[in-house]
């Protein structure tokens, strides 16, 4: 490592424990959060120089970060009091809505195809009850779930006509389940 490098890792360290100092109204996962931010976009903004054929200026960065005192009061008001965020916050607030968003779709289809296939297979049971079904191979090392065209031979359907109640009550959870989390997901949206 060069001095150069020693020199930017202390000023870094330096400034980020004088953040985490007046952090401390936050709960500590909070003052974390703010930490690693502050710390992600200053190794970002270091990258940008560095790609652009210039050697990182962590004391200008730094210096445009503002007052150590100063950005964690701006911090600590829009956790605790809902103030606007501090400048760059608002960029990462966007990002987390859209991964929020992305993921409350993803988690809608997902849960609910399932839930959906689930309710299928209870249903199926009832029009093709020797292809539907759960089965055991014959030495017991897998299990075969769903449609067949053949059953297996010699090897026994384990849940019987079970398999309608259960799949019913499963679909039911999961699709509960989905609908809580996406309840969740929809707050932070």
């Amino acid at each position: 490592m060069h001095q150069s490098e020693l020199n930017h890792n202390e000023m870094i360290h330096r400034y980020l424990n004088e953040l985490r100092r007046y952090l401390v109204r936050l709960a500590p996962h909070e003052a974390q959060e703010v930490i690693r931010e502050i710390e992600s976009h200053l190794f970002d903004v270091m990258d940008q120089q560095t790609v652009a054929g210039q050697s990182p200026d962590v004391a200008a960065i730094l210096r445009g970060f503002g007052d150590a005192r100063q950005l964690a009061a701006l911090y600590v008001a829009h956790i605790e009091e809902g103030a606007p965020p501090p400048l760059g916050f608002r960029a990462i607030q966007r990002m987390k809505k859209s991964v929020t968003a992305s993921l409350y779709f993803t988690m809608a289809v997902f849960g609910f195809s399932m839930a959906f296939a689930l309710l299928f297979v209870a249903g199926a049971k009832f029009l093709l009850p020797e292809s539907v079904g759960v089965w055991s191979t014959p030495h017991g090392n897998s299990i075969v779930v769903g449609f067949v065209s053949v059953p297996p031979m010699a090897t026994p359907e384990v849940m019987g006509w079970w398999i309608v109640p259960v799949a019913t009550i499963l679909a039911i959870g999961i699709a509960l389940l989905t609908r809580k989390v996406l309840q969740v997901l929809k707050q932070h949206m």
